[in-house]
């Protein structure tokens, strides 16, 4: 039966078809639509075209009236809608919505958002969205609440004065008075709730060598400050510090 879309191709036409076939980049079903744009130009029969390619007849059929209605551009396939949105913009912007506002506005025991939390917070108001679809929705905008971070501001009245003693000292100054060359500062932290550990072995002090500290320690009850800061204390010249500045 001879079909009614008669092909008939240009000169570009052509070219640009053998040229998809000759190349090897081409994707299968381009050169299979192709062929059959080329060998209905040369007059072949749907039947004979789904014969030699080893095709249905409704596939030659289908792109030989493809091309008759479209040219070159009916080659490409059509747009596919997929797969129907199962959330509405609306609920998509009131997940954003949540993940711009601090928990404590909404009277939540929480100090951040994490993407499971939120998903939690959204299915009590109606939406059911996994935790890995609200880190997407959020990675829209670049929205990443679990990285919202707080401080404390300075409440002490006397916090300046407090903060130019230890400021001082990085100048290496002391109640306005630059320290010597054989004055040192030494920086310490107290943790009473982390055990103190000595060393098993002493470490004898060589002359004109740096000291050698052994590395396995013996844990013992936390220690005052001095003490611990008098274990750590090796050389000679820090030994001349007599004083600790500290504020509690």
């Amino acid at each position: 039966m001879v079909s009614p879309h008669r092909v008939v191709l240009t000169g570009n036409d052509r070219e640009v078809l053998d040229g998809w076939v000759r190349a090897g980049s081409t994707p299968q079903r381009t050169v299979l639509r192709a062929l059959i744009v080329l060998m209905a130009a040369d007059g072949d029969s749907n039947a004979h075209i789904a014969a030699e390619l080893g095709v249905c007849v409704d596939t030659a059929r289908k792109w030989r009236a493809r091309f008759y209605r479209r040219g070159i551009e009916g080659h490409t396939d059509a747009p596919r809608s997929g797969r129907p949105p199962r959330y509405s913009p609306s609920q998509v912007a009131a997940v954003k919505a949540w993940a711009c506002q601090l928990p404590t506005e909404h009277e939540l025991p929480l100090s951040r958002w994490s993407a499971p939390e939120l998903a939690r917070q959204l299915l009590i108001d109606g939406i059911s969205a996994s935790a890995t679809t609200v880190r997407r929705w959020l990675a829209q905008d670049a929205l990443k609440p679990w990285q919202y971070q707080s401080w404390i501001f300075i409440r002490d009245p006397q916090f300046e004065m407090k903060a130019a003693v230890v400021v001082d000292l990085y100048a290496r100054r002391y109640d306005g008075v630059e320290l010597g060359a054989d004055e040192y500062v030494i920086s310490a932290d107290e943790k009473p709730s982390i055990q103190a550990r000595r060393r098993c072995h002493p470490t004898p002090l060589v002359a004109g060598a740096d000291p050698r500290i052994t590395a396995p320690r013996a844990r013992r009850p936390t220690s005052p400050r001095a003490e611990l800061t008098s274990n750590r204390l090796v050389r000679e010249p820090e030994r001349a510090l007599t004083d600790w500045i500290g504020d509690r």
